[in-house]
């Protein structure tokens, strides 16, 4: 399965992928075979079926690279403060999301946040501050930190979604 996948991707890594995500999903969907399958040809057909989805999916997300090359291309010329204008309207743009993340937090963890992170607090500081356990603490930092990335990457996929 692993020889067929390179020969049709080109790429072990690609085919290592592939080949882990087909059993994954055979896997997933044992209770739904029968006794009557032919195990290579269904293997080969479900395999097939991956590369068929992969090389469709890759397809796309060159399109989309392609058309955003091309639109920056188009834009930079027609206006060279172009790039320096959008850099500076994307960071704000993210500074609101992270502003707005931090506002939506609950009470406790924006304050253990923002002691953090706008104060400069260590972990034992704020802990004692708050007469709050260190774990606690290190727990409402790392869930912060989750929910701003979420508002990073989510804020990308809408930048991307947008473009032509």
């Amino acid at each position: 399965m692993f020889k067929l996948a390179c020969k049709k991707t080109g790429s072990a890594d690609d085919a290592y992928d592939l080949v882990h995500d087909l059993f994954a999903d055979i896997w997933r969907s044992m209770p739904e075979l029968t006794e009557d399958t032919t195990v290579k040809s269904y293997l080969v057909a479900c395999l097939y079926n991956k590369i068929f989805n992969y090389f469709r999916s890759k397809g796309l997300r060159e399109k989309h690279y392609k058309n955003l090359e091309t639109f920056l291309t188009h834009q930079s010329v027609a206006d060279p403060n172009y790039a320096l204008m959008q850099h500076e309207q994307e960071q704000e743009t993210i500074q609101q999301a992270i502003e707005k993340e931090i506002t939506d937090m609950p009470d406790k963890m924006k304050r253990i946040f923002i002691r953090n992170y706008y104060h400069d607090q260590t972990i034992t500081e704020i802990a004692g501050d708050l007469s709050l356990s260190r774990q606690t603490v290190k727990n409402q930092l790392h869930i912060a930190s989750k929910r701003l990335r979420r508002a990073v990457k989510q804020f990308a996929v809408n930048l991307f979604s947008i473009l032509p």
